[in-house]
C-alpha cells in the first residue's frame, strides 16, 4: 500500500514531485507554504485535499512529509513541526537538497520519525519541466535504513534511477553536480562572450557551437577522460594558445583568468593523455601561469 505525503514547500521541486507522485497513485494529502494563497494554488495543481500555511497542520496523519523549502529553510522547518508534534510515529520526513545531509532532519526524530534525502540530479528551470525530466534522472538516497527503503520505492514510482551515496559524501557530491551544472553554463558563457568580441551574435554563436558541444559529450561518453580532450593544448599547439592570450588581452581581457585556470588543467588532462611532450607542457605552463 503507498504512502500518504503531504509536501512541505511548493516551489519548483515541491510542486512538480506532487504532481508526479499523484499520477503514481499516491495520495497527495496536503501541501504548505509561507502563502496561504500559493499553498491553495500549489493544493489545485497537485489535486490535493488540504493547505495551509502551518505546515504542522499538514503533515499530521501522513505517511510520508516532503520538506521542499528553500536549502536554508529546511532545518528550521522540521524543528518548528516537530516542535508542534506534527510528524507521526514511523512518518518518512524527506528533504531535497542537493547540499546537505538527512542529518538536518533530526528533530524528526523526536517524534519517532526517521529521515532521508533525495535528491534529483537534475536541473529545473520550471515544475513543467521538471515532471519532464525528472522520469529517467538519477536521484541521491541517503539516510535512516527504514526511510532509504520508502525512498527507493517513491524514486523507483517516479521513473527514477536510485544512486546510493552516504551522508558524509553530500558536500561533495553536490560540488560534482555544480560543477557539471552551473559551471558549465560558466564556461558557455565565456565561449559566448569571445565569440561576441569576436563579431558573432549569441544567438548564432550558440547554436554555431551546439554540434560541438554535443559531440565532445559524445566523446566524454564513449571515449572517457582524458581521451576525449582535444585542440591546441592536447596536441601541444603553444603558438595557437599563445594567440589566444594576445588577443583576449586585446579585447576581452576580464575573462582572461578563467581561460588560463582552464588551460592550466587541460595541460594536466593532455599529460595523462600521453599527447603533451614535457617541453610543450613547459611552455603552455610558462603562458598560463602556474597554480
Amino acid at each position: 500500500m503507498k504512502r500518504s505525503i503531504a509536501i512541505i514547500g511548493c516551489g519548483t521541486v515541491g510542486t512538480a514531485l506532487g504532481k508526479l507522485l499523484g499520477k503514481a497513485g499516491y495520495y497527495i494529502a496536503g501541501v504548505s507554504t509561507a502563502s496561504l494563497s500559493t499553498a491553495a494554488k500549489a493544493a489545485q495543481i497537485v489535486s490535493a485535499k488540504r493547505y495551509s500555511d502551518s505546515p504542522w497542520e499538514i503533515s499530521r496523519g501522513v505517511g510520508v512529509v516532503f520538506v521542499t523549502t528553500p536549502d536554508d529553510a529546511i532545518e528550521s522547518t522540521c524543528k518548528a513541526i516537530a516542535l508542534r508534534k506534527g510528524f507521526d510515529r514511523e512518518t518518512v520526513v524527506i528533504h531535497c537538497s542537493g547540499a546537505h545531509p538527512s542529518t538536518i532532519l533530526v528533530s524528526a526524530k523526536e517524534c519517532e520519525a526517521s529521515v532521508a534525502s533525495v535528491h534529483p540530479l537534475q536541473s529545473f528551470a520550471s515544475a513543467k519541466e521538471a515532471e519532464r525530466l525528472v522520469p529517467g534522472s538519477y536521484f541521491t538516497v541517503e539516510g535512516d535504513k527504514a526511510a532509504v527503503g520508502i525512498a527507493r520505492q517513491l524514486v523507483k514510482d517516479l521513473g527514477g534511477i536510485v544512486l546510493e551515496i552516504t551522508p558524509a559524501a553530500k558536500a561533495l557530491y553536490h560540488a560534482a553536480a555544480v560543477a557539471a551544472s552551473n559551471y558549465l553554463v560558466v564556461v558557455m558563457n565565456l565561449a559566448l562572450e569571445l565569440n561576441r568580441a569576436a563579431g558573432i551574435s549569441p544567438d548564432i554563436s550558440f547554436k554555431a557551437l551546439l554540434p560541438l558541444i554535443r559531440g565532445t559529450l559524445e566523446n566524454i561518453g564513449t571515449k572517457g577522460i582524458p581521451q576525449a580532450l582535444t585542440g591546441p593544448i592536447a596536441r601541444g599547439d603553444v603558438s595557437t594558445v599563445a594567440d589566444h592570450i594576445k588577443a583576449m588581452e586585446e579585447n576581452i581581457p576580464q575573462f582572461l583568468d578563467i581561460y588560463k585556470t582552464l588551460g592550466r588543467h587541460a595541460v594536466d588532462l593532455a599529460i595523462e593523455k600521453g599527447t603533451l611532450s614535457e617541453m610543450a607542457a613547459k611552455k603552455l605552463i610558462s603562458l598560463l601561469g602556474s597554480r
